[in-house]
């Protein structure tokens, strides 16, 4: 992938990611679970920005909020691959593929939302976000423990190994996916963004072999 964003970027990148995850949350809840939304979805909900936010999309014509709130989300799949480029272009191709994966995501769940209607011509796309996180998940296991890069970190190797017991764990505790597996996921990127080794281009390589 790249060498870019610069460290301090990527954390930022990787925070707003898990940020945007969480404020399109409460109101995606309030649509799917109604009443059976978790009590402090539900107050946040009541929040007059989110009342705001509702009504200006009303305005604007945007009538299907459980659509407006889902395809929103790509955002963090794409801060996310931001974030994480240097990081996973550091790992070889499997961290290359693993970045693909992220970001093929992002499409994917804007098509999932837009066709979960059942009379929409793409209804069959509808969840499709689950099974590309699943798959980015499984992939992670291969990119962490069989990194195609020396010297990476074992830590690194078991944050990137676990990536699907972390989306799990936050689906389970913010009771809502993808937006909830964002958070998760986008917590894990932060860590990665700010402490594991990035990619050096191969003309920094040589740079540093001859003022050395």
């Amino acid at each position: 992938m790249r060498s870019h964003p610069r460290r301090p970027v990527a954390v930022v990148a990787a925070i707003l990611a898990a940020l945007w995850a969480f404020i399109l949350l409460p109101p995606q809840l309030s649509v799917w679970s109604g009443a059976g939304a978790p009590a402090w979805s539900s107050a946040l909900d009541a929040l007059p920005v989110y009342d705001g936010l509702r009504l200006s999309l009303a305005a604007a014509g945007v009538g299907d909020l459980y659509a407006a709130f889902g395809a929103a989300a790509s955002v963090s799949f794409v801060l996310i691959w931001w974030a994480t480029g240097p990081t996973f272009a550091r790992l070889g191709w499997n961290g290359r593929v693993l970045g693909w994966l992220v970001l093929c995501s992002a499409p994917i769940t804007v098509l999932s939302y837009l066709n979960h209607p059942t009379d929409a011509p793409l209804h069959a796309l509808w969840g499709a976000e689950g099974f590309a996180l699943l798959v980015t998940g499984i992939w992670a296991v291969f990119a962490g423990v069989a990194p195609r890069a020396d010297g990476v970190p074992a830590w690194e190797r078991a944050l990137i190994g676990s990536t699907l017991a972390v989306m799990v764990l936050a689906t389970f505790a913010f009771g809502y996916w993808p937006h909830g597996t964002l958070i998760g996921l986008a917590a894990e990127a932060a860590v990665l963004a700010a402490w594991a080794p990035r990619f050096v281009p191969a003309s920094a390589d040589a740079s540093a072999s001859l003022v050395a």
